[in-house]
């Protein structure tokens, strides 16, 4: 994936994209940089951040900007996502659940190329650690 993109590949490197490749949770970049810590304790956080980067830039990871910092997103498909307001884990939403929404034409002559929507809410483990209904 990264090679053939003209990425160099250490085992750093490996690890970072295997773990983003492996994990649905949308993690920060700190978590990231633990979770490659763990095998590889040697590991800059210079080495996370500048792989992040190159896999943006490469168009092979996405952010997330969410009220608790920005999340990594590497599911290119098209998807939503749903945001539990009490403990701000994301969650992927297909894109075929939440019904078209007849947008044409926007103003000014703007032109959509793609478009997200973030529902938020309360997730269910949150949900009934609280007895919310």
């Amino acid at each position: 994936m990264a090679a053939e993109r003209g990425l160099k590949m250490t085992p750093q490197r490996r690890a970072i994209i295997r773990f983003l490749e492996s994990t649905n949770a949308h993690p920060t970049p700190d978590e990231v940089f633990a979770a490659v810590n763990v095998d590889f304790p040697m590991t800059s956080r210079a080495t996370v951040y500048n792989t992040i980067a190159w896999l943006k830039e490469a168009g092979m990871l996405r952010e997330l900007f969410t009220p608790d910092g920005v999340r990594l997103d590497p599911n290119f498909g098209e998807h939503h996502h749903f945001v539990c307001r009490v403990c701000n884990r994301i969650e992927d939403v297909g894109f075929d659940l939440v019904p078209n929404l007849g947008i044409c034409a926007l103003p000014n002559q703007n032109s959509i190329e793609e478009f997200e929507i973030t529902i938020r809410g309360v997730c269910a483990n949150c949900r009934a650690q609280l007895s919310i209904t």
